[in-house]
């Protein structure tokens, strides 16, 4: 009840708005409508009158609740018609007009021509469009249709023409010279009639900035009707208030006083955090969890799903994000992926959201998402949480993520589920039972409601006399976290016993129906909520659940709703707007965070469906999965649809067939708010555009990047005059026009328009738009087009202002009362040459401007320092303007109000030609400070006065040489986070140099810049002191390039790249890392790479603790100084270059014993590799081993360390390597000792098998899972590889010619050997256990053998023929071995340039579900014998045959996915 009260109330304080200043009624005293509205403004009054006194009174009941709903009813539609009178009020004012008097200024004639206009009107109904908009019923007999336009314009030539037979003869010619101009300047308003303002050429179109336009109706107002609807409407307003006050009689005050809550709450200073650094109560449950994850019984399955079940806010996602941080599973998962699901399962917006997360890996090709998480999870164990699915409406979407995220070789990955439905937990769940959730238990969630109520112990026990009632609270939150959070939230606003024991007595407890339902928690948060709040936060369930609101997006929506009421001249909406916003945010009704680095707000799911609930009698949110399920109220004002996109066209035919019988449901004519979410097609267009015909009382229209015409949807688009609120991101069939129907929306406050708009031109009647605050473009430029801005007295923000004194509408003038700005751009000043027009801009008085710019053109071709001079002074604004950019004056000095009595917080200088600087010394609040392209500036002067700097930009500055303290600083930027300079060719050292802010005689260890978080310095050749460089835990990015001794110096904390990373390229004047880098400040590096660099030390590598990855590029390697034993922990060492050499490399590989990855390239100077052995292998002392590395520097000899660690191998481009015996070989050979290998990769060493001792014998290691070889000559077989005990799982092999006929000769010299028949089918038999699932080989004709495809028929699932330029077609051998390639799933044809026809016979692949021909232009053809049922992706591309691609276009229909 109390709700009902309060949004009855504020209809009826909204409805009064338009005549609270006098204007309308002035208006409608002069046109015979002042009775009217007063006595409409009278019931009104009356009405809010009863209203608060039933504030006071105990109300109840269902007859209560109606008869308040039509009071808000009616209240609704008497706003409404007073909204339309000042619509003409403001157009009569615009435009000098007289459409609504009863009386002409000029008298006479003219008095007749109005009076018969509306009798015409009146008797033709021709009604105002918008009249139709309100729900009070017309009186007896007003059917409410209109005649067609044709007896409309037949009625008005009649009136004329009687009123010319009945005048005075003498005076006619006149007089119907006059009345006809009346007569067409009122046409303006006609529905027939042309936009104002838009003159004809020879063709009759209207023109327009040279553009030809299409007509746009207009609507007219009709005075009769206008008064009979204020008497109806005050006819049923007030049987209705009376009987409201007659029953208020009876009703008992309110005896307990209510707290205002309109009062500020004082918020108690408390130790507590804004985030959830504790998991309460759920100990058991993550360990038990990352247990079976890491160490338990998850281990031996490829891939678990397990679903976390339980109702909204009971802390699933809070749950699994304290299992997705720990430092335990992230080092247990190569890949940790997290997905947010919600309301749809979309499968393609879900792999493409899993793509971003997982790091592309070394030769993956190009395809799909889903091709590239196969190649990249291809070996990775991987954690994915998906969490709040609502539904799954197609289980084989699932199954399909599934297939695809089992193609990892690695055991173990795990998928974690939240949601609230067992239903979706039994579709995706593999466990034996979900785990579920339930309310915390009364010990823990007792101590997560103190944390959030009192912060601290000490503070709880401050207030222990609130205890016994928090305890009776904590009940009623039935365990649920974030119940806890927002009342513990509201609670700690007022510590004290009244606001508590209210809070416990709240009615809404009682209405509890289920123990696990916690929306009565929640609601109770909302009911101590001051009404303002209420509204503001009720309002925003019109955004989709996740949604990531910008503050804007939520301010707009609340001025366009009319929540917004500034209490004074010094607030504006935005300021009411953000302020209330903060208030959500601190109540716990918004949580802040950031995308893309920039600040939003989300609002938990479970609020969101309270804010539908509790506002669910005049708003509704409408979406595929509640639309047929969702009640209309009677009095829905304000809807929003969310489109989904989703693949099922069952679903969406359903919801567009349930959105059609909103028509019998909805009130559309009733409509305020209608916002639209999410792509549509065609066929979505035209079922709204059928539904909302008659939406005509807008005052919110926001329509998301919607590729289709604004008309399309809304058919009665020029009629939205009411339109507070306009965003569109929609397709314009022609800008302007629909830019000249907005320019009559008079009510408009905020106009968007969304990309579409970026190369349009405004209509001159956009200033017409006389309540517009802000106007968003995807252009700044787009301000400058608005001329005569000046009558846009309400902008905010006028990002572009060029004066332009040769045109109308663009002068200095025009800026004058623009009083209400926060952001100005003045461009092309120079335009302005004295100091009475620069006065004309009155910044002065502007005194919401918060930002400003004052811009000269710098390609100007005159200058005039002494006028530039006087006009900047002139241009002096408000002493509490925050920032001030000034660009290109050439005066000789600064203003005098710079620095003295205007203080600004961000000044940026350009181009300027000031002999020196403003004082910056005197801008104590000075935070940011951007100089470019000043000539005069050679120092910057470090005062105290700055130690507030933020961000610090110097570009351009040519003279600029040196940093100079002053006598009285005594600190270096303590608070700065960026400082950037660019293009300082004089530029010799950096603040970070001790002895600029610091005597020799004090500490010098002092923390310099310790919140520095940005640093990039460009172009200046003869800096140094980079060494000195501030380390601090807070830097995460550093770019230098081009300085002196450095190319460039790269360092990131960006972790989705391996962490904190450094880059360092050298120059030739580089003798030694230490002029550079502080190693000593690097130990959390994690990465570094070096280009063209000295060595890097054994010492240096020693301080970097941290690091696991070593790149050398181009340099002198790593040196290894002294005999002293040591060891470092790197994982990944990159080895590339010329300089690089065998003997080194030995050396240094001893002291890495945790090596993991190794990669080789274009070392020239290694020409042979061999593995050492342990130990236990070998007879020869350790000497022995030292003089043979001794005689060849070009050895590279693998620890026997290594075998145990090292996982990859890759050597490229290293021409004379030979792959040789252990000098003291006892074993095996080659690189068989590496025997935890899994990744071996070798390409362009042509000789590195040239010793091989014997051609059968296998080089490499069984643990292989991985094998590219490219351009190896000698390759033999892969023997053990491939048969039992091989864990080979994907083959790479190019430019190795003969390599696949080795196969047959290993089996004919077994048989030489001995063997027996028998043997040799058992070897090449499918069950052997290969377990080979890809191949990509260049040896088509090597492959395509029977022996060899039997041995891989089973586990064979990816095959790939690239780069033959010999091959011209299949044999019909060869294609009798594809056949028995029955487990394959996709096959690739892929730049065979001589290839003529596809192998026949490809239907008898049952199981293949992927074809791809690419860069084969002599195929002409598919197979004649067809494809294969099976198949569900067809890649034909850069094939160049018509015919082809014909016969794949005839496909479409059979094959689900065709591409071409």
């Amino acid at each position: 009840m109390d709700a009902l009260l309060g949004a009855a109330q504020w209809v009826v304080s909204k409805a009064l708005a338009p005549v609270a200043d006098g204007l309308l009624e002035a208006w409608g005293a002069t046109r015979n409508l002042g009775p009217n509205i007063e006595a409409l403004r009278m019931e009104l009054l009356l009405v809010k009158a009863t209203l608060e006194n039933a504030g006071l009174k105990h109300t109840s009941g269902h007859a209560m609740e109606e008869l308040l709903g039509k009071l808000q009813d009616l209240a609704y539609c008497a706003e409404d018609l007073l909204d339309e009178l000042d619509y003409f009020r403001i157009h009569d004012q615009l435009h000098d007009t007289y459409d609504a008097a009863d009386q002409h200024a000029k008298g006479g004639v003219h008095d007749l021509a109005l009076n018969a206009r509306h009798v015409a009107k009146a008797v033709g109904k021709l009604t105002f469009v918008s009249s139709f908009c309100c729900s009070a019923p017309k009186p007896a007999g007003d059917t409410g249709e209109g005649e067609d336009v044709t007896q409309r314009v037949s009625r008005c030539a009649w009136l004329r023409a009687r009123k010319r037979s009945d005048g005075n003869s003498s005076s006619l010619p006149n007089a119907n010279q006059e009345v006809g101009g009346c007569m067409a300047k009122l046409g303006k308003l006609l529905p027939c009639s042309s936009s104002p303002h838009v003159r004809d050429d020879s063709s009759g179109q209207p023109i327009l900035c040279g553009v030809p336009q299409r007509e746009t109706p207009m609507v007219g107002f009709n005075r009769v009707d206008a008064s009979e609807r204020m008497r109806h409407i005050v006819e049923q307003l007030q049987p209705v208030r009376k009987e409201v006050t007659l029953i208020l009689q009876s009703c008992s005050r309110v005896i307990v006083p209510t707290i205002d809550q309109s009062l500020p709450i004082n918020r108690p200073i408390t130790s507590g955090t804004s985030v959830e650094p504790k998991l309460y109560g759920r100990d058991h449950i993550v360990d038990t969890i990352i247990h079976d994850m890491t160490m338990g019984k998850y281990l031996s399955f490829d891939l678990t799903v397990l679903p976390i079940v339980g109702p909204g806010g009971i802390g699933k996602t809070t749950l699994i994000q304290h299992i997705h941080k720990t430092q335990q599973v992230q080092n247990h998962f190569q890949v940790v992926i997290w997905a947010c699901v919600s309301l749809k399962f979309n499968l393609n917006k879900l792999l493409e959201e899993i793509k971003t997360y997982i790091p592309q890996v070394e030769g993956e090709k190009g395809g799909s998402a889903e091709e590239l998480i196969e190649q990249r999870l291809k070996s990775k164990r991987f954690l994915l949480v998906l969490d709040d699915i609502w539904e799954i409406s197609d289980e084989d979407e699932w199954e399909k993520l599934l297939l695809l995220l089992r193609t990892s070789s690695e055991k173990g990955s795990m998928i974690i589920v939240t949601t609230r439905f067992p239903s979706i937990a039994k579709i995706v769940g593999t466990v034996d039972r979900s785990i579920k959730l339930k309310g915390l238990e009364s010990e823990f969630i007792r101590e997560l409601f103190h944390a959030f109520v009192f912060g601290d112990d000490q503070c709880r026990k401050d207030h222990n006399f609130l205890l016994e009632t928090g305890d009776k609270i904590m009940i009623k939150l039935k365990g649920s976290p974030l119940a806890a959070k927002t009342v513990g939230r509201l609670l700690r606003k007022n510590l004290n016993l009244r606001h508590w024991t209210r809070v416990l007595e709240s009615k809404e407890w009682e209405s509890q129906t289920s123990v696990n339902d916690i929306m009565p928690a929640l609601k109770l948060s909302y009911d101590y909520l001051p009404f303002h709040l209420q509204r503001c936060f009720s309002y925003s369930a019109l955004f989709p659940e996740d949604y990531h609101f910008n503050g804007a997006q939520l301010v707009n929506l609340w001025i366009g709703l009319d929540i917004l009421q500034p209490g004074d001249r010094t607030q504006t909406f935005e300021d009411i707007g953000f302020s209330n916003l903060n208030d959500l945010v601190t109540y716990g009704f918004f949580r802040e965070d950031k995308t893309n680095g920039r600040l939003c707000y989300v609002m938990h799911d479970l609020l969101h469906d309270l804010a539908l609930q509790v506002i669910s009698h005049e708003c509704i949110s409408l979406h595929r999965s509640n639309v047929g399920l969702v009640k209309i109220q009677p009095f829905i004002r304000h809807l929003s649809i969310i489109i989904d996109g989703g693949d099922d066209s069952v679903s969406r035919e359903n919801f567009k067939s349930q959105l059609r019988k909103l028509k019998t449901s909805l009130k559309i004519k009733q409509l305020h708010t209608l916002m639209l979410f999410g792509e549509m097609d065609e066929s979505f267009v035209n079922t709204l555009g059928d539904l909302f015909r008659e939406a005509n009382a807008l005052r919110v229209l926001r329509l998301d990047e919607t590729p289709y015409y604004v008309e399309s949807i809304l058919p009665n688009f020029s009629a939205l005059v009411h339109l507070r609120y306009l965003y569109l991101g929609t397709k314009c069939e022609s800008e302007m026009h629909v830019l000249l129907i907005i320019s009559r929306f008079y009510h408009l406050r905020i106009l968007g328009l969304g990309s579409w708009y970026h190369n349009c031109h405004l209509p001159k009647e956009l200033s017409n738009l006389v309540n517009m605050r802000r106007f968003y473009t995807p252009a700044d430029e787009l301000h400058s087009d608005i001329v005569n801005v000046g009558k846009l007295k309400h902008l905010e923000e006028l990002m572009v202002f060029r004066v332009n004194k040769k045109f109308e509408g663009f002068e200095p003038c025009q800026l004058e009362h623009l009083t209400e700005l926060r952001e100005l751009g003045i461009y092309n000043l120079e335009n302005i040459h004295t100091k009475e027009e620069a006065a004309k801009t009155n910044l002065g008085e502007k005194i919401h401007l918060e930002k400003l710019t004052l811009d000269w053109d710098n390609e100007r071709s005159n200058t005039e320092p002494g006028a530039e001079a006087v006009v900047l002074e002139s241009l002096q604004p408000h002493r509490y303007l925050q920032e001030l950019c000034i660009r290109g004056h050439k005066g000789s000095s600064f203003p005098t109000w710079l620095g003295d009595k205007v203080t600004v917080e961000s000044l940026h200088l350009s181009g300027v030609s000031w002999q020196c600087l403003p004082p910056l010394g005197k801008m104590w609040g000075l935070g940011k400070v951007v100089l470019e392209h000043i000539p005069a500036m050679e120092e910057f002067v470090i005062e105290q006065s700055l130690c507030k700097l933020i961000r610090v930009e110097l570009v351009g500055l040519g003279s600029f040489g040196k940093w100079v303290a002053s006598q009285d600083a005594d600190h270096m930027f303590p608070l700065l986070q960026v400082l950037i300079i660019k293009d300082c060719p004089k530029l010799l050292e950096l603040p970070f140099a001790s002895h600029i802010i610091y005597p020799s005689d004090q500490d010098r260890n002092s923390d310099w810049f310790p919140k520095l978080q940005e640093l990039c310095i460009e172009k200046c050749p003869e800096l140094l002191l980079v060494a000195h460089i501030p380390w601090t835990d807070t830097l995460h990015s550093v770019n230098i390039s081009d300085v002196k001794l450095l190319d460039r110096l790269v360092y990131s904390t960006n972790s989705f790249f391996g962490g904190r990373c450094l880059d360092i390229a050298g120059k030739d004047d580089l003798q030694s890392l230490d002029e550079v880098v502080a190693f000593s400040k690097l130990a959390c590096l994690e990465r570094l790479l070096l280009h063209k660099c000295p060595a890097l030390k054994s010492k240096h590598l020693l301080l970097l603790t941290s690091l696991k990855k070593l790149m050398v590029e181009g340099s002198d390697g790593v040196v290894v100084e002294g005999d002293v034993e040591w060891q470092h922990p790197l994982e990944h060492l990159v080895v590339q270059g010329e300089e690089s050499c065998g003997k080194e490399l030995t050396e240094l590989l001893t002291h890495l014993p945790s090596i993991s990855k190794l990669e080789i390239e274009k070392c020239e100077k290694i020409t042979q590799l061999s593995v050492g052995l342990d130990v236990q292998q070998t007879t020869s002392s350790a000497t022995e081993v030292e003089e043979k590395e001794e005689d060849d520097s070009g050895l590279l000899l693998l620890p026997a360390q290594l075998s145990g660690t090292l996982q990859l191998l890759s050597i490229r481009s290293c021409p004379e390597l030979v792959l040789v015996d252990p000098p003291f070989l006892l074993a095996r050979g080659g690189l068989q000792a590496l025997r935890s290998l899994k990744t071996l990769q070798i390409s362009l060493c042509p000789k590195i098998l040239s010793a091989k001792s014997s051609p059968f014998c296998c080089p490499f290691p069984s643990s292989l899972q991985q094998l590219h070889v490219e351009g190896v000559e000698g390759m033999g077989n892969l023997g053990h590889l491939l048969t039992a005990g091989g864990q080979l799982i994907l083959l790479s092999i190019g430019g190795c010619p003969g390599f696949f006929a080795g196969w047959d000769q290993e089996l004919k010299q077994q048989l030489l050997n001995g063997g027996k028949e028998q043997e040799l089918q058992q070897l090449v038999s499918p069950q052997n256990g290969c377990k080979l699932q890809e191949l990509y080989t260049d040896d088509a004709m090597g492959i395509l053998s029977v022996p060899i495809c039997n041995l891989l028929s089973s586990s064979l699932s990816i095959l790939g023929f690239f780069g033959n330029q010999e091959m011209e077609c299949f044999t019909k051998d060869q294609e009798d071995a594809l056949h028995l390639l029955v487990s394959l799933q996709k096959l690739m044809f892929i730049n065979l340039s001589k290839l003529q026809s596809l192998p026949a016979g490809l239907q008898k692949l049952t199981n293949l579900k992927e074809l791809s021909v690419w860069s084969c232009p002599l195929v002409r053809s598919l197979p004649e014998d067809g494809l294969p049922k099976s198949l569900q992706e067809l890649d034909v591309w850069r094939c160049g045959s018509a015919e082809l691609t014909q016969q794949c276009q005839g496909l479409v229909g059979t094959i689900p996915k065709i591409f071409l």
